[in-house]
């Protein structure tokens, strides 16, 4: 089993919140006790700085695909900016050691905005369920507006 179905399981088809999902997720995971590197899968919590989003995942689960210590930046995909059937094929690929994803997950992150980071293994998309993980933030006038899922998707 992998962690992310051992979570759906303890659900056991019962409403649960997102929050409870992210929370059982981490528990399942170990902190990340070393800098960022390509390569790494992550699941952390994040804060946008950049006024010019017009929205953000505040929990991405991301593929690390480049590390910028000069400017503190990492890159890489967002597993969230996809729909749940689309989310199973890339992290079924990412299990079997594929570091690949669609173009619309690409994202450039700032260090600093990131806190609470987990590694996740590979090897957690083994038996890969999507879990709804994500939190998508609208931003205008300074206002912070969560956007249902389904409109970041129909977006992207």
């Amino acid at each position: 089993m992998s962690l992310f179905k051992d979570v759906k399981d303890l659900a056991a088809g019962r409403s649960q919140s997102k929050d409870w999902y992210r929370s059982q997720v981490r528990y399942g995971l170990e902190s990340l006790g070393r800098p960022i590197q390509e390569g790494d899968i992550l699941f952390y919590d994040y804060v946008a700085q950049s006024a010019r989003l017009d929205w953000y995942d505040m929990h991405p689960l991301t593929l690390v695909t480049d590390v910028d210590n000069f400017l503190g930046q990492f890159s890489g995909g967002n597993i969230h900016y996809l729909r749940p059937s689309a989310r199973q094929i890339v992290g079924k690929s990412w299990a079997g050691g594929a570091t690949t994803y669609p173009s619309r997950c690409y994202h450039k992150y700032f260090m600093s905005s990131a806190s609470n980071i987990y590694i996740v293994p590979p090897t957690a998309f083994t038996d890969y369920v999507p879990l709804p993980l994500e939190q998508f933030l609208f931003t205008r006038a300074g206002v912070k507006v969560e956007v249902p899922s389904s409109v970041i998707w129909s977006r992207v």
